[in-house]
């Protein structure tokens, strides 16, 4: 148990984005050119953010784009759109608000924010935010990198022992003997077990809910 969480404090120390990292990082600042606030873009290129503005909300942004501060409140005034990959964001979404009200809360909670900055804007919080945000968000994709790998790997292996079960029924083989089937193919072909296994169950009529099979006329 201690080994793996001392596994997982290595390798977010690898990823993790530090002070000195900053001037490395690309930031959005979506706000109207006239009645923008501008403390929030002087701010971050004091400490080393390259800053572009953006008005109106896009509805995509440049894949170098890290950052995206967006002015909720002008935002809700402007009645425009906020286009947001919610499920799989490419950047930090951080978002500012002159005050909490019931129609902005519910605005944050549906585009899922990763941190919220309080107008006016004050140099105390914003860096602590910008880091911890960058990196929550980093060490999320990374999270469901790996869940994607896993679920993959997972329908990989579904596949593999249906076409062996498919080999047994049809040839009264054993399990091992089914899968030694599998392999000599793929080494003769010199491809995957795994798309062995799919040319297999393509060409049979495999009927997973009776657990039969029946070969395709």
């Amino acid at each position: 148990m201690h080994v793996g969480r001392s596994e997982s404090l290595a390798d977010d120390r690898q990823y993790s984005v530090l002070i000195k990292d900053l001037r490395l990082l690309k930031v959005a600042i979506v706000q109207p050119e006239n009645g923008g606030d501008t403390s929030l873009r002087s701010h971050l290129r004091r400490i080393g953010c390259r800053v572009q503005e953006i008005w109106p909300p896009p509805v995509s942004y440049a894949e170098d784009i890290d950052i995206v501060f967006v002015m909720l409140d002008r935002l809700i005034e402007s009645r425009v759109s906020f286009h947001w990959e919610t499920g799989d964001p490419s950047a930090v979404l951080i978002a500012v608000i002159d005050y909490e009200n019931p129609s902005s809360i519910d605005r944050l909670l549906h585009m899922r924010v990763n941190a919220v900055i309080g107008l006016p804007i004050r140099p105390f919080g914003i860096l602590t935010n910008l880091l911890a945000a960058v990196n929550n968000h980093r060490r999320e994709r990374r999270l469901r990198h790996n869940l994607l790998r896993l679920q993959e790997k997972l329908e990989s292996c579904r596949i593999v022992e249906r076409a062996k079960l498919a080999i047994m029924l049809m040839d009264s083989d054993s399990e091992k003997d089914a899968y030694g089937a599998l392999r000599q193919l793929a080494m003769k072909r010199r491809t995957t077990v795994d798309l062995i296994s799919e040319e297999v169950l393509a060409g049979l009529n495999w009927r997973e809910d009776e657990s039969r099979l029946i070969r395709d006329d």
